[in-house]
């Protein structure tokens, strides 16, 4: 008796379930090729840039903003706006340590370069008084510090902490038309 004779069984189940293996890998195959090329990616629709992750490093590599007053923004910034006077923002939450300590930096600040721009600061509840304003820069998310040039753009906007240098830095830059 032969090796393979005693074993024809086995060596028959085998050779079996290499043959469905084989059939069902070029099953599989022939499925994601023809899946493949029938493909048409459906057109995706445009969304505006979320500005919420433009962090402590500002918005570099974003598109530029700008603010143009409408009927939903508020007053006090259409006014400045008219005037061709700068407006620095600043929107916290109360009682977060790193808001309170860059609430303090800007009012430090503000004594320094309020005869040159405008300062305003709102806590995150009242952050509907300004109207379309955080939705013209596309940012939801306090501390949102937004220096903006009088003809309307946006010189620089952060959404995460920084410190007093930075900041103070920022605006100096803004004012003198950096």
């Amino acid at each position: 008796m032969g090796i393979f004779k005693r074993n024809r069984t086995f060596l028959v189940g085998a050779v079996l379930i290499l043959v469905v293996g084989a059939l069902l890998f070029g099953g599989v195959i022939a499925v994601r090729v023809m899946a493949e090329g029938d493909a048409t990616p459906a057109p995706v629709a445009p969304q505006p840039a979320s500005y919420n992750s433009v962090s402590s490093f500002g918005m570099t590599g974003y598109a530029p903003l700008t603010i143009a007053p409408t009927a939903d923004t508020p007053e006090f910034i259409t006014k400045r706006l008219d005037e061709k006077r700068g407006i620095v923002l600043l929107v916290y939450v109360q009682g977060a340590s790193d808001d309170m300590e860059m609430l303090s930096y800007f009012n430090d600040i503000k004594g320094n370069y309020a005869a040159d721009s405008s300062f305003f600061s709102f806590e995150a509840r009242e952050s509907k008084q300004l109207g379309d304003t955080l939705t013209q820069l596309r940012v939801s998310d306090p501390p949102i510090l937004a220096i903006i040039r009088g003809d309307g753009t946006v010189a620089q906007l952060y959404t995460g902490w920084i410190g007093f240098k930075v900041m103070e830095q920022e605006i100096a830059d803004a004012v003198r038309g950096l």
